[in-house]
């Protein structure tokens, strides 16, 4: 599995985090056990899952800085847990270059989102990476 496809995984995993009964640990064991390819790139995963998921708080606080005219309330799920991800990689993974977590956040949001997701997910990284 590319590190694009454990992305994508990542994405979808926070996405549906909030669904589910089960605590973070087994989730995440379950998710793996029905993603066999994600073994490729697990430490990856699992440390970005977590990251979003123990941050997440902070992370929703942060991109509110950023959002013109809209609130994290009416931006739909996915396109939130996107932006989370993004704003997780751009702010504690050094491996991973901030153009390449806006770049794939956008790729993400124009294959999954809504028509408008790609341009606000892509204003808000933008923002956030001229604040820094």
């Amino acid at each position: 599995m590319s590190r694009i496809d454990s992305r994508e995984a990542v994405v979808f995993f926070v996405y549906q985090y909030e669904f589910r009964i089960e605590d973070l640990e087994q989730q995440i064991n379950l998710y793996i056990e029905n993603n066999s390819d994600l073994e490729e790139d697990i430490d990856y995963f699992k440390s970005t899952v977590k990251g979003v998921l123990l941050n997440r708080e902070a992370l929703d606080l942060e991109i509110t800085k950023y959002l013109k005219n809209w609130t994290l309330a009416r931006i739909p799920k996915l396109d939130k847990a996107i932006l989370e991800t993004a704003f997780y990689e751009i702010s504690s993974n050094d491996d991973i270059p901030t153009s390449v977590a806006i770049n794939e956040a956008v790729r993400l949001a124009k294959k999954y989102g809504t028509d408008d997701s790609y341009s606000y997910i892509n204003g808000v990284l933008s923002s956030y990476e001229k604040s820094l």
